[in-house]
């Protein structure tokens, strides 16, 4: 009796509105659909990403990186999640945009790691005539000097140098523009670090690129 009298109460209405209920209706269905339909984005863990290119060598602040969540399972434990822990660390490596920030990426401890136990990280003061186009993190170069005989002849100060990081000024090229040496840091044996401290001048060195 009750839902008879709810009837003949809401009839007219239903009717006058029907086209409006029922879009109303299918909005709410497709809606329902939608949600049953798009998965769970499930766990995700808060990473430091680049804002744009970055090149080796740079020295972070804070417009270079944003904060983004990525799923648990494409995280890993390097990354990097605090922006106080990165503004004023120097960049070992180029980095694209988008790309989450790790530790290995950053000049620090780490640049020693998977190479021997006798190699040691030394500043390397490069000619200014070396192209920066050139040097890449990783690269392995061949040091050459000049003697000190007075005859200013070419000798090989270390083999197989590896270039460890390209630290630079502003964002800015560390060769453009300059009249001075500018320096590399490489990973090198402790006696080829001592010949580099014993040959070093005004000229940087000179270095070759290895395949």
């Amino acid at each position: 009796m009750k839902n008879l009298e709810f009837l003949y109460k809401y009839y007219p209405f239903v009717v006058r509105y029907r086209r409006s209920l029922a879009a109303s209706l299918a909005g709410l269905g497709t809606f329902i659909a939608l949600s049953l339909l798009v998965p769970n984005p499930g766990s995700q863990t808060k990473v430091l990403v680049t804002t744009g290119s970055l090149s080796a060598g740079t020295t972070l602040t804070a417009s270079d990186f944003t904060e983004k969540l990525i799923p648990n399972g494409t995280s890993w434990s390097t990354l990097q999640s605090e922006p106080s822990e990165l503004v004023g660390r120097v960049l070992a490596r180029s980095l694209v945009p988008n790309q989450p920030i790790a530790h290995d990426d950053l000049v620090g401890s780490g640049l020693l790691t998977g190479l021997p136990e006798s190699f040691v990280a030394v500043s390397l003061p490069v000619s200014v005539s070396t192209s920066h186009s050139l040097l890449n993190v990783g690269n392995l170069i061949d040091v050459y000097g000049t003697s000190n005989d007075g005859f200013k002849t070419g000798v090989l100060i270390a083999s197989r140098a590896r270039i460890l990081a390209i630290p630079n000024q502003d964002h800015g090229s560390m060769f453009s523009g300059s009249t001075q040496t500018n320096s590399i840091i490489v990973g090198v044996e402790s006696a080829a670090a001592i010949n580099i401290a014993g040959n070093i001048s005004n000229q940087g060195f000179t270095i070759a690129l290895l395949r």
